[in-house]
């Protein structure tokens, strides 16, 4: 039996799109509008269907599977930039993995009220892939849901996908990958206790430890906005603040450090973030990670790491 995780009531008539939704990236987003004006035209509510935990972790378990958004992170990504505040989480198991395109969409009809229907010119489902549009626009004629492709976002290059964007973002390419998102690549997590080596050196730092499948960009030093929260649902403490921040990913080679840390410094304000969850917007890399010959020069970097920060941003606000 297929589990659902959902926001919604059986009865309430509603015009869906499934899928992953990895990044939420600008192809998503047209998609999610699409679905909003779909959803008014048929007076329903438009709802994202995704899938937890990512397909491929079940259909390819031996591969490590990173990914660019946590379910919390997508769910609030396509509110705030989709306009979708509902959304139907299938629990996907090898079961639902092995299920036909059919017997995908009968129990999703069994349970959900579904009046309309739209996906992305290449989009498929179900065992071997059988669920295409042809197949969705047959079974919607079926079961009288308005089914519509939509022919697939691309810029001047290619195919947007959250697969070139994963790419951009292991090599440190963060501002290629903002574009392809149409927002800037989140990272959220709770504050844990560290070793306070950053409250030593002038600069204290909250540690935050991302979900295992998190996709991070490499080890190195970034300007970051931050955004404070009071949990991983997004209830608000500071939510209208956006704090100028540098984030350090890394074993901080200068104290021979094993374990991969990240840890935030936000500019110009001090305050107890214990168990709060920050949510982290990647502007810019400033550097790689490296070895300094003592405190002193590490210190020295990091006064420029923040002062080249202050001018990122700046001149970020000023453009926006």
């Amino acid at each position: 039996m297929t589990e659902y995780q959902t926001t919604l009531s059986e009865n309430t008539p509603i015009a869906i799109t499934i899928g992953n939704f990895d990044g939420i990236h600008l192809g998503h987003q047209r998609l999610l509008h699409e679905l909003c004006a779909m959803a008014e035209k048929l007076q329903c509510t438009p709802v994202m269907v995704t899938f937890a935990p990512h397909t491929l972790m079940v259909v390819r378990p031996n591969m490590n599977i990173l990914y660019l958004t946590t379910l919390e992170e997508k769910l609030s990504l396509a509110r705030e930039y989709g306009k979708v505040a509902d959304s139907i989480i299938v629990h996907f198991t090898p079961e639902v993995a092995a299920l036909t395109a059919q017997d995908f969409m009968d129990n999703l009809c069994r349970r959900f009220t579904i009046r309309g229907l739209i996906v992305g010119a290449d989009f498929s489902l179900g065992h071997n892939r059988m669920g295409n549009v042809e197949f969705l626009e047959q079974y919607g004629r079926e079961h009288d849901i308005e089914v519509r492709a939509l022919s697939l976002e691309t810029d001047s290059q290619a195919r947007i996908s959250s697969t070139r964007i994963r790419n951009l973002v292991s090599e440190g390419h963060i501002a290629e990958a903002n574009a392809l998102l149409g927002h800037p690549l989140v990272l959220g997590g709770i504050v844990v206790h560290g070793d306070e080596r950053g409250r030593l050196l002038g600069f204290p730092t909250a540690n935050i430890r991302p979900e295992k499948h998190k996709l991070l960009p490499p080890n190195g030093v970034y300007a970051v906005g931050v955004t404070i929260y009071d949990n991983a649902s997004g209830d608000s403490v500071e939510a209208s603040t956006v704090y100028n921040g540098v984030i350090n990913i890394g074993i901080r080679p200068t104290f021979n450090g094993k374990e991969r840390l990240v840890e935030v410094h936000l500019l110009d304000v001090t305050m107890d973030l214990y168990d709060k969850y920050l949510r982290v917007e990647f502007i810019e890399r400033l550097r790689g990670e490296q070895r300094f010959s003592g405190i002193d020069a590490l210190k020295n970097q990091i006064s420029m790491d923040v002062q080249q920060t202050r001018q990122i941003l700046a001149s970020r606000r000023v453009s926006h």
